[in-house]
């Protein structure tokens, strides 16, 4: 074969580019930002998790207060009494509902919380305490919301589409919150920061 058909350059010596030509840049600022959204996250999560716990230990509802949830279902024609909301709620609190909801939301929020600051350290350990904090609150507020589904049944079947959307937003939500956890194990350049290589120099003597 002739020199004009060789694919190899006259200069080239044979020997390939170095690797830290194709490494990945550290990125220090990807994860940081991801541990400051999980923390407000994880934050909106608690308060939400401690209203649902506060809520299983009130046996006797407000009027009022009933008054203020029931008026949007029932300006869109529902008709639900005082009464019948009423005796949802003391269903939700015997089947467990809201005590699985408010437990999975506290757990799973302190959870990504500790993550977050963790993370904000650079440390991969807190991508894991966060993706594991929400997948607790998954779970367990998706079981939660079911049982409550199941309250509304037997009380007021007009909510139940109310909460098997509900349901399906929290998965989505958590399903979100999970992946955004995992984005910086997964990222090439907060990987690299987070695992940084360490290299020895050996001077001549």
């Amino acid at each position: 074969m002739s020199d004009s058909f060789s694919m190899r350059m006259s200069s080239d010596d044979g020997l390939a580019p170095p690797a830290e030509i194709f490494a990945a840049k550290p990125d220090r600022k990807g994860p940081k930002t991801v541990a400051v959204l999980l923390v407000l996250g994880s934050i909106i999560v608690l308060f939400i998790g401690y209203g649902y716990w506060e809520l299983s230990s009130v046996d006797d509802l407000v009027e009022e207060d009933i008054m203020v949830i029931i008026e949007a279902p029932n300006n869109q024609g529902a008709n639900i009494t005082v009464e019948e909301y009423q005796e949802f709620h003391d269903i939700a609190i015997e089947n467990g509902a809201y005590h699985w909801i408010g437990f999975s939301l506290l757990l799973g929020g302190g959870f990504s919380l500790i993550g977050g600051i963790v993370l904000f350290n650079m440390n991969p350990l807190g991508s894991k305490l966060a993706g594991g904090g929400a997948l607790i609150s998954l779970f367990g507020g998706i079981r939660g919301i079911f049982l409550t589904k199941e309250a509304a049944s037997e009380s007021i079947p007009y909510l139940v589409q109310n909460y098997e959307l509900m349901a399906y937003l929290c998965g989505t939500c958590m399903f979100l919150c999970g992946a955004l956890a995992a984005l910086p194990l997964l990222n090439a350049g907060a990987r690299a920061a987070l695992y940084p290589k360490v290299t020895l120099t050996l001077e001549e003597e």
